[in-house]
């Protein structure tokens, strides 16, 4: 059998890694090889999507010694190379923006080994990102690249890049997939998910978030469920102390711990609205007809904010306003903005058509 060799290393991966394993189990002629990189490494944000979503274990694993990013990359390229000369694929496979895909990306190039970008063509613009730096390189490596909407192959196009195939999005798939048969009922709570750099990292800033949440929670009379992230909770210990949770209860903001995929997109479809700040989660509550806002400055995921899915907030000023104009806004997913559901399927054809030796 050819042979796919994955490479994923945080949670939207592992996520994106359920469509495509599905797609290669029921295929005569692959295999898949899954390297773990180690970026997401705590039992919560890894282990639990493996074994919820059914994904293989990774037969190769990356202990990485590190949290600073530049040695990091250095430890991952390093285990990857490793690993791609003693399985020998046919092609290798990333997956969106993360420090893994470009760490991927950057030793399947060096070895000639055909490489394979699922989401590419993603652009936020904005290049003080490292995600949108990490895009970028990737496509520009890549054999083939698999990109979720028009709007990407038009992004690809005018960087002079034209090896693409238009596949829907794989995200949305498992969005569909999971949430068959959950009976989920629509409540007035919303949920909050928060963890880029960008608005945690800074006391002042997260500080901002938290008290403009609660504000709007507050005055209308409803509660937020929010999953910290670890590097979330970081800043919470440290503005309001180790009891954060009950300063939070205080503002009708419930924190809990991280949860698995299936657990979220329950509450993702059971919510009113969705506060995030997260690519992922801001489809996820597309799929799941959930409105949105999206607590930053761009979103690569244009669509959400053309069609009126989703709104930018990218200040804690603007969230009282903004919120309350999405908050129990029915969303309307007939416009099938992300595909039919089958972007694995006809990712896979595609894949079999270029690089099958068989």
């Amino acid at each position: 059998m050819a042979q796919i060799f994955t490479i994923i290393g945080a949670r939207p991966q592992f996520i994106k890694a359920a469509a495509m394993t599905r797609a290669i189990a029921d295929s005569p002629f692959w295999s898949q090889t899954i390297l773990h990189t180690g970026q997401h490494y705590d039992p919560l944000l890894s282990d639990i999507f493996f074994e919820e979503l059914n994904i293989p274990k990774p037969k190769f694993s990356i202990k990485l010694n590190t949290s600073n990013r530049s040695e990091r990359m250095v430890e991952m390229r390093k285990g990857i190379k490793e690993a791609l000369e003693t399985s020998s694929p046919d092609v290798v496979l990333v997956y969106g923006d993360t420090d893994s895909t470009l760490a991927g990306a950057k030793v399947a190039n060096e070895l000639g080994i055909p490489l394979i970008h699922i989401e590419a063509g993603l652009r936020s613009f904005d290049l003080d990102m490292p995600e949108e730096i990490n895009r970028i390189e990737t496509d520009k490596l890549s054999t083939l690249l698999v990109a979720p909407t028009t709007t990407a192959i038009a992004n690809l196009e005018s960087e002079g890049l034209f090896n693409s195939l238009l596949s829907g999005d794989i995200m949305h798939d498992n969005a569909l997939h999971f949430t068959k048969g959950l009976n989920c009922i629509k409540t007035s709570s919303v949920l909050v998910t928060m963890h880029r750099p960008s608005n945690v990292d800074s006391t002042e800033r997260l500080r901002s978030w938290i008290d403009s949440i609660g504000d709007f929670c507050l005055d209308n009379k409803i509660s937020a469920v929010f999953p910290v992230h670890p590097r979330t909770e970081k800043g919470l210990i440290e503005i309001f102390g180790k009891d954060f949770k009950s300063t939070l209860i205080n503002k009708s903001i419930k924190s809990i711990k991280p949860v698995g995929y299936i657990e979220l997109l329950k509450l993702i479809k059971s919510s009113s609205l969705v506060i995030t700040d997260s690519g992922g989660v801001q489809k996820e509550a597309y799929s799941c007809g959930t409105a949105s806002v999206v607590i930053r400055h761009n979103t690569e995921w244009v669509e959400l904010i053309d069609s009126g899915h989703s709104v930018l907030c990218p200040e804690p000023s603007d969230l009282m306003e903004l919120a309350t104009s999405k908050h129990s806004q029915r969303i309307d997913t007939s416009d099938n903005l992300y595909g039919d559901g089958n972007a694995s399927v006809h990712i896979l054809k595609e894949i079999s058509k270029r690089f099958s030796r068989l």
